[in-house]
């Protein structure tokens, strides 16, 4: 675990990342190691065998974290759905995810498009959000709009991945309807969010992993 005085922004973050890929820590495997270390730690705080997790997804590396979380959890005998609220991946460590996923036969939830979508999601023990992370700036629109709410209305236990979705990791704003999550888990090092305290009503518990950088 890293101590909060350990800060980088953003931009720092994603410079870390590209030095480390240059190293030969491949971005694909920095997102096993961040997805792993996630489910690790959400596995420390919960008893994971037969519970139900919704995990909801984003089309970038963020959602390629999850899908490592998913799959992770998945062969620790959770009960694993998945909800891409913007579509399938775009990015290509993401799509690999995706496609490992698919081969577990992790079911998929049609989204918010489906009128009886509350009964299908099964309500979950556990929530993971890994629709945005620190690229995040603007406002959610849209079905994310209506997943994030969804989210913030359920009684489960809801974890981050790297910030709330609806955050800014810089400046610690966020939308009306950003995830309230109750444990934030940061990678590699914290971000200047997780430490604002007008944040701290989306953050919840701040937690940072290791992801495998030497930097």
């Amino acid at each position: 675990m890293k101590h909060k005085d350990e800060v980088v922004t953003c931009a720092e973050m994603k410079e870390i990342e590209r030095k480390a890929a240059q190293t030969g820590l491949s971005y694909y495997q920095m997102m096993e190691n961040a997805g792993i270390g996630a489910a690790e730690l959400i596995m420390s705080q919960q008893t994971i065998k037969g519970k139900r997790v919704l995990i909801f997804y984003g089309k970038g590396n963020n959602g390629g974290d999850g899908f490592v979380v998913a799959r992770k959890l998945c062969g620790e005998g959770a009960v694993v759905k998945l909800v891409l609220v913007d579509g399938e991946p775009k990015t290509e460590d993401a799509i690999k995810n995706r496609e490992v996923c698919q081969n577990m036969q992790i079911p998929t939830l049609p989204s918010f498009k489906s009128t009886d979508w509350e009964k299908e999601s099964l309500s979950p023990d556990i929530i993971v959000d890994a629709i945005y992370g620190t690229g995040f700036r603007g406002e959610l629109e849209g079905e994310i709009k209506k997943a994030t709410r969804f989210i913030n209305h359920s009684p489960s236990k809801v974890y981050a991945l790297d910030i709330p979705s609806g955050l800014n990791g810089d400046t610690g704003k966020g939308d009306e309807d950003g995830v309230r999550a109750d444990c934030t888990i940061a990678f590699h090092r914290f971000k200047p969010a997780h430490l604002k305290v007008e944040a701290e009503k989306y953050c919840g518990e701040s937690v940072c992993v290791d992801i495998g950088i030497n930097l």
